[in-house]
């Protein structure tokens, strides 16, 4: 029997016919999620399911695809849902994941990192939700001490949807906020906050540590107190160098959220790095193995499930959104009794690299030996042409002296698959660079990525031999 964490799902049988749906009340959110005990939150998220299960088999398409003929529905019985799964049920190629917003509701696109991107329809009604998550859960971090001005440095446009949710929860949390963007120069972005006296910057990671990682770029920002970041992970690399830029900087996480999904978790006042805790009412969690589907064992390390409890927009059901998680046990510190989940880091990412797919996991496990274990301080960069390629792979200034060119590259070759890429006929050459983690560079959405293809003729930092 499968186990859905924090939520006995599998012994609540939900009839997927008009009585049932009669029955049913529109999904709820709680106010403060934190304030309710065990039972209370079980309660919800059950009342949550129910409503959800009855609103797809009131869809005829969408009830054909996640439901087949069955007239009762346990979550655990349905199968792994898969980004491929998701990509093939959405518009424009079909509408049968799509409750209400295929023609009116806003549309977004995924990012990628784990697959091809994938198109999300979300109703208005599920866009507002979404802002409500995310007020909720900064609500959790903060407490009291709220931001008041705001600077948000994400992507606009190109169908991402996070600039958008970051300016509607300044707005719920009756903050004024500073649409930047991501593509303002750094010297007028660090000039604009230091003149407007920004107390909170709104960043990926990598664009808050190329913004204020730099030598000269705290002194600048006396009033900035809180990054709150989103999109990847920190790492305790970055971490420690942003506090070192701007002292007392208070680092927290936006949210957990996919553009697939909405939020899936806040963090509180007592988690820092990759812990969060889960919107439980209206998120039910799974740490699965994603090639069966079954449950793994609490506190492993395994792939991320999600279904996503609504009425409304695009409900999914036992979703792989690309992460790998462990579901920590007991209560948190802070009082709360939602589950947390500790995010390890996305599924595995790979490139391809003249014909030869290279992962990242790979790539980490032969570097652990030299003293790189954290992916946030390693990036792979290809400089690719007609004519063949250059690897390059820079490293942060503060990791060990012995990552050197020589050795690293010993290393990388006693793998099959990193062998074929030395031994390419196409490789003109392979160097080792030291870098403060500002100078990785970023993707269009502000994130820094494992793998990047670059231009030959992008500037080498100072390299080691």
């Amino acid at each position: 029997m499968t186990s859905v964490v924090g939520v006995p799902v599998n012994p609540v049988p939900t009839q997927v016919g008009p009585a049932a749906r009669a029955a049913e009340p529109a999904v709820r959110l709680a106010a403060d999620l934190d304030a309710l005990d065990r039972q209370s939150l079980t309660d919800l998220t059950a009342h949550n399911l129910a409503g959800t299960l009855a609103a797809i088999a009131a869809h005829p398409a969408a009830r054909r695809h996640w439901f087949g003929d069955r007239e009762t529905v346990r979550l655990g019985d349905l199968p792994i849902f898969t980004a491929d799964d998701l990509a093939r049920g959405s518009p424009p190629g079909s509408s049968d994941l799509v409750l209400d917003s295929a023609v009116s509701g806003m549309v977004l696109r995924s990012s990628g990192t784990t697959g091809r991107r994938k198109v999300l329809y979300h109703s208005w009604a599920f866009n507002d939700r979404v802002a409500a998550l995310g007020a909720r859960g900064v609500r959790a971090a903060v407490g009291e001490h709220l931001p008041r001005r705001v600077a948000v440095c994400l992507a606009p446009a190109e169908l991402n949807g996070a600039f958008d949710f970051a300016m509607n929860i300044c707005q719920r949390l009756g903050a004024q906020a500073y649409p930047v963007g991501s593509g303002m120069d750094r010297d007028e972005l660090l000039e604009v906050m230091a003149v407007h006296c920004i107390d909170t910057l709104i960043a990926s990671p990598g664009f808050a540590t190329r913004l204020i990682g730099t030598a000269g770029a705290g002194e600048r920002l006396g009033h900035l107190e809180r990054l709150l970041y989103i999109g990847e992970n920190m790492g305790v690399g970055r971490r420690t160098l942003l506090g070192s830029a701007v002292p007392g900087l208070r680092i927290t996480s936006l949210a957990y959220s996919t553009s697939e999904t909405g939020p899936i978790g806040y963090q509180c006042a007592q988690q820092n790095d990759n812990v969060h805790h889960l919107h439980e009412d209206v998120i039910i969690a799974e740490a699965v193995d994603a090639a069966t589907g079954d449950s793994v064992a609490a506190g492993a390390a395994a792939d991320l499930a999600v279904t996503v409890l609504s009425d409304t927009g695009m409900p999914l059901l036992r979703y792989l959104v690309g992460d790998r998680v462990r579901i920590l046990p007991g209560d948190c510190p802070c009082g709360s009794v939602a589950t947390r989940i500790d995010i390890v880091g996305r599924a595995d990412q790979t490139m391809n690299i003249d014909s030869t797919t290279v992962s990242r996991d790979l790539v980490m496990a032969h570097l652990a030996g030299l003293g790189a274990t954290d992916p946030a301080t390693v990036q792979v960069q290809v400089l690719r042409d007609d004519q063949g390629f250059d690897l390059r792979i820079l490293f942060a200034d503060t990791l060990p002296g012995t990552l050197t060119t020589d050795a690293v590259r010993t290393e990388l070759s006693r793998g099959y698959h990193l062998g074929r890429v030395f031994t390419s006929p196409t490789i003109r050459s392979f160097t080792v660079v030291r870098a403060p983690l500002s100078a990785f560079a970023g993707n269009g959405r502000g994130k820094t990525p494992f793998f990047v293809e670059l231009s030959p003729t992008s500037t080498d930092p100072e390299e080691t031999r």
